[in-house]
């Protein structure tokens, strides 16, 4: 028996009418000859069950799927049953060769005729196995998506050599995110994920990246990333997260997508004194947690580039400002959509608090009809002489570019580093100010 037959969920090769099992008298098996690390990296970029397959082609390839560095599982249709797919997983884990360096296992669920609910339940049941033996064989990088959200089974991730983990569509379960059993782990990535945990840490994580994901609405979870060097936040949702202190922290790129929690049903800055609205009422996390201080900017002071977006109604952003000092070492700053008030406050803010900022874009994304100069009296508004390149992004150059035209001028920012993008259906069009007076039409 060939060792695909020892994986009850293979289904058996049928071989074609007059094919030989070996090649015809002439005909050189060029690929056999090839190193044995060279094949292995072959079936690794396989999907697992055309990997095992291979063991038919020639006494070399036998065994040779057992040590490819690299796993992929797919749910092809032709298992028939999640009953046959868990028997091929489970096998196949059980049967690699002891010793072999594992680099990577995934395990991609597609939504194809097989997937089902009782097909998405039967995994769910045997993550966590899966999960132990792969761990087991000292693997590298585990990566599982799916197409439904499954839940994350209910055990300690314990490796000394698991650098990667990235997770599509799982959920948290309002477990907690402790990976201190993972003293290696520096990358996390988190696609559509439900992140309804009280907690996420790691003492040695240096990337995280989280696109499409959705916090918890009443109470904020509280990540502590210690040595965190790069952070991404992408269209989350729920609650903005509760941001420990990160003192490693050189990149980081916030994208709030539009979320009722974090906003005051009065349009207040988060002090409205009402019961009722959600957003001020659970700003801190519950109803007893009264405390004063930021809860997200203060821990992305130390950046050198930082990417701020998110509606202009959104509280945290606004709020914390007052409880930040300085972005000390700030040299690229991107600010979208929530620095457009009236006042425009933040943009002062930035402009006062970032000594060495080098390039800042700032993107408007809608028209606004406002009074060039609304913004309050500053005093000794001087911005970094390090500044090299203002870019306004806009769809129109309306009041508000004017009122920020106003405010740059005046922060000493020469007219020759400014430069308006203005965006259209014809494409994009670049203009360098040439001259500026708020009260007469721009020179541009």
């Amino acid at each position: 028996m060939d060792a695909s037959h020892q994986l009850d969920g293979m289904p058996p090769r049928k071989r074609p009418k007059n094919e030989k099992e070996t090649p015809a008298e002439g005909e050189a098996d060029r690929i056999s000859d090839l190193p044995e690390g060279v094949l292995q990296h072959l079936l690794s970029l396989m999907p697992a069950h055309d990997a095992v397959r291979t063991c038919v082609l020639a006494q070399r390839w036998r065994h040779l799927w057992r040590s490819a560095p690299a796993i992929r599982f797919t749910n092809e249709d032709w298992f028939g049953s999640a009953v046959r797919f868990n028997q091929f997983v489970d096998r196949l884990l059980r049967l690699r060769r002891h010793g072999a360096p594992l680099e990577s296992c995934e395990l991609h669920l597609a939504e194809t005729e097989l997937y089902s609910a009782q097909f998405l339940a039967a995994n769910e049941r045997r993550l966590s196995r899966w999960i132990w033996r792969a761990l087991r064989r000292k693997v590298r990088m585990l990566r599982f998506g799916f197409v439904d959200p499954i839940s994350l089974p209910n055990m300690p991730l314990v490796s000394q050599h698991l650098t990667t983990l990235e997770l599509h569509c799982v959920d948290a379960n309002g477990r907690v995110l402790d990976f201190s059993g993972c003293p290696a782990l520096a990358d996390l990535v988190m696609s559509f994920c439900f992140m309804n945990s009280a907690t996420i840490s790691s003492s040695s994580l240096k990337h995280l990246k989280m696109i499409g994901g959705t916090f918890r609405e009443k109470h904020r979870t509280r990540i502590s990333l210690p040595n965190l060097v790069s952070l991404e936040l992408n269209d989350i949702l729920g609650r903005v997260p509760l941001l420990e202190s990160m003192p490693s922290l050189a990149t980081a790129t916030v994208r709030i997508a539009y979320e009722p929690a974090d906003r005051c049903n009065k349009g207040g800055s988060g002090d409205c004194g009402d019961d009722a609205c959600d957003g001020c009422r659970y700003y801190y996390g519950s109803q007893n947690d009264r405390r004063h201080g930021g809860v997200f900017l203060a821990s992305l002071s130390q950046a050198t580039s930082l990417e701020l977006s998110a509606d202009s109604d959104m509280l945290v952003f606004k709020r914390d400002l007052k409880w930040c000092s300085t972005f000390s070492k700030l040299r690229t700053l991107v600010l979208s959509k929530w620095f457009v008030t009236d006042d425009l406050g933040a943009l002062i803010w930035f402009l006062q608090h970032s000594p060495v900022l080098e390039k800042l874009t700032l993107q408007i994304s809608e028209v606004h009809k406002i009074s060039a100069g609304r913004y309050g009296p500053v005093e000794q508004l001087v911005a970094s002489d390090h500044i090299e390149l203002v870019e306004i992004k806009c769809r129109e150059i309306d009041q508000m570019v004017v009122a920020i035209l106003k405010i740059l001028n005046d922060s000493r920012i020469p007219l020759e580093k400014i430069q308006i993008h203005k965006y259209s259906s014809f494409g994009c069009f670049k203009f360098v100010c040439t001259g500026f007076n708020p009260n007469e039409r721009m020179n541009l």
